[in-house]
């Protein structure tokens, strides 16, 4: 006797339905991107730096090293302070706030530890590791179009600000779909630190 396995996706094909995935369903990878398999970081063109990082940033990137708790401890450097600070520039551009800009900063946490790679899991790419349903590789990998990308779909996930009552792991998670929904949680305090020093 022949045993059939019925999944979600064909329960939608037998019922003639469609299966779309979610701008988050990058995450669904557990396997953190990194040079050796591919993924590189592009030469960034951020606030007026194009791969040469300021002492500014490098010093924002030492000073951060010595507060942060999880992930990004230790490994904040002046590429990964230069595209925190741009996040945090598009939230102040779009009057986000702090809270907002913290949630696309624990996403970018998780989603490449402030890397904005080239590739990764399918069509993703950049900080946000965003899909191609969100515009072509060129506009997700400027960090300032990415997180108005990111601050977009959350305005359509909570309209009129919705947002600020939900746990902000919570919102980054409803935004980017993730199969791994409790990792966001996680990088919000971290989050919040590099935001309020970046601010």
């Amino acid at each position: 006797m022949q045993k059939f396995m019925f999944t979600a996706t064909s329960a939608l094909v037998l019922s003639g339905g469609l299966l779309l995935a979610g701008p988050g369903t990058a995450a669904a990878d557990d396997k953190k991107d990194d040079a050796s398999d591919g993924c590189t970081g592009v030469g960034l063109s951020v606030s007026g730096v194009s791969g040469d990082f300021s002492e500014k940033a490098e010093k924002a990137a030492d000073a951060l090293n010595d507060k942060l708790k999880q992930d990004m401890a230790g490994n904040m450097n002046a590429r990964t302070a230069t595209c925190a600070k741009e996040v945090v520039e598009a939230a102040k551009d779009r009057d986000m706030g702090k809270d907002a800009a913290a949630i696309a900063m624990a996403t970018t946490i998780v989603e490449t530890h402030l890397n904005n790679y080239t590739g990764g899991d399918r069509d993703s790419v950049g900080l946000f590791q965003q899909r191609n349903h969100y515009g072509s590789s060129e506009d997700r990998l400027d960090v300032g179009w990415a997180t108005e990308a990111f601050f977009d779909e959350l305005s359509v996930v909570y309209p009129g600000d919705s947002w600020k009552d939900v746990a902000p792991g919570e919102v980054a998670q409803d935004v980017q779909r993730s199969a791994y929904p409790d990792r966001y949680h996680h990088q919000i305090d971290d989050a919040e630190v590099i935001v309020d020093h970046l601010w």
